[in-house]
């Protein structure tokens, strides 16, 4: 057997079980027969005599194994005096709770949507906003690039008689210095 758990037994069939359930609960430990067994009572099988007998005068226990049923003699008169069935009411209020909490929790949810919302419109707009201005720095990389390529152009052709220039500057200067050797 399992650690706790009874062993399996096949059920006895239900004559057999119903006979043993409408003995009279005597306190003491039973057999299969019937015979209470001497010197069998312990503790716990004392104190359920106790309440067995105090329920005794209340309806009918029965018996089978270690489960104890008790019937009560007028349970159609106590169930009428007990009062009203409450449970309506109590449902109707449990009922009011529970629309309390999913209204409060639809509100949660309601402006938690609405702060995520806002924060993707947010960020939707950071990112447009963010292409834009790329494109219109990328736009005016390329417009002062052309203008950098146009000027190095315009430069270019302002220099194309410097070297021409240079070379007279130098067949003036060796002129100069012959003309220095004759001098001296």
């Amino acid at each position: 057997t399992r650690a706790g758990h009874a062993p399996f037994r096949p059920r006895a069939n239900r004559r057999a079980r119903m006979a043993r359930a409408a003995r009279p609960f005597t306190g003491r430990r039973q057999s299969r027969s019937g015979a209470a067994a001497a010197g069998d009572v312990s503790w716990s099988e004392g104190r359920r005599a106790t309440l067995a007998s105090a329920l005794e005068l209340e309806g009918t226990v029965l018996r089978e194994g270690r489960l104890t049923q008790f019937v009560a003699n007028n349970l159609e008169r106590r169930i009428r005096l007990s009062g009203a069935p409450r449970g309506g009411a109590d449902v109707v209020a449990l009922a009011g709770q529970v629309a309390a909490q999913v209204d409060e929790l639809l509100r949660n949810v309601h402006c938690g949507l609405q702060a995520l919302t806002a924060l993707s419109v947010g960020c939707i707009q950071t990112y447009r906003d963010g292409v834009e201005s790329l494109g219109e720095a990328a736009d005016l990389s390329i417009r002062a690039m052309y203008a950098l390529v146009a000027r190095c152009e315009e430069l270019d052709r302002a220099m194309q008689p410097v070297p021409a220039l240079a070379k007279r500057i130098r067949d003036m200067k060796g002129t100069l210095e012959r003309l220095e050797g004759l001098c001296k």
